[in-house]
């Protein structure tokens, strides 16, 4: 007697195979991308690499500029997931624009988190620095735009409002300098670690974290509230 499969076993099978490949190339993508910039790297490397054809990545993400896409869109989503957790609670109660302790905390958390984040996925980083390069001319062509910066932007207008924020800093850039501060920082540990140390080493990570945090503090906050 013949047994047949029930059709939503073999869908299921069908869409965790379609998953687990969409995974690999867009991590053999992601190592590419940040080890040659978009412009170097090509879709036969990333095949090869991923162990698929060519005519699978068209297939899947329909060129090369869609599968660059889908890797920023993917470490964006990742990024947000490591880094909300950890101010949810600040954004769920605003009241921490208008308290000067509470603000200063928000600082130093998202400066911890966004650091790690990034230490923790040095082919991203690598990315953002290609791009910069090469002035985001690919990344201004993506149809996903990671926003992170239009939240942080309203959230410092509201502190400065309420007297937290330095009256004469523009709060326009405050993300700008809350994301370079750390990119760079890290990125500057390769050509001066014989004089930092090890950016892996534990103590080294607390203490850069916390001269960063200190630096955005001392630089973005009313003089009169440290």
């Amino acid at each position: 007697m013949k047994i047949i499969e029930p059709t939503e076993s073999k869908k299921s099978s069908r869409t965790y195979d379609a998953v687990r490949t969409k995974v690999i190339i867009l991590d053999a993508a992601e190592e590419a991308f940040a080890n040659l910039g978009y412009s170097a790297a090509r879709i036969d490397v990333i095949a090869k690499a991923s162990g698929y054809n060519k005519s699978l990545i068209y297939q899947y993400f329909g060129d090369k500029l869609g599968l660059y896409t889908e890797v920023v869109k993917r470490a964006d989503q990742i990024g947000e997931q490591a880094t909300g957790a950890a101010i949810t609670d600040f954004l769920k109660n605003e009241e921490f624009i208008k308290d000067p302790v509470a603000f200063r905390r928000f600082l130093e958390t998202i400066t911890r988190e966004t650091y790690e984040f990034l230490l923790e996925h040095p082919r991203y980083l690598k990315i953002l620095f290609w791009e910069a390069a090469e002035e985001w001319k690919t990344w201004n062509q993506i149809t996903y735009r990671p926003d992170d910066i239009t939240q942080l932007h309203e959230l410092a207008e509201a502190a400065k409002k309420n007297g937290i924020i330095r009256q004469d800093f523009d709060s326009a850039m405050f993300p700008i300098l809350l994301m370079n501060m750390t990119t760079a920082t890290i990125q500057a540990f390769s050509r001066y670690g014989s004089m930092l140390g090890k950016l892996d080493s534990p103590q080294m990570r607390e203490q850069t974290i916390e001269q960063i945090a200190t630096f955005i503090i001392h630089g973005v906050m009313e003089p009169s509230l440290l």
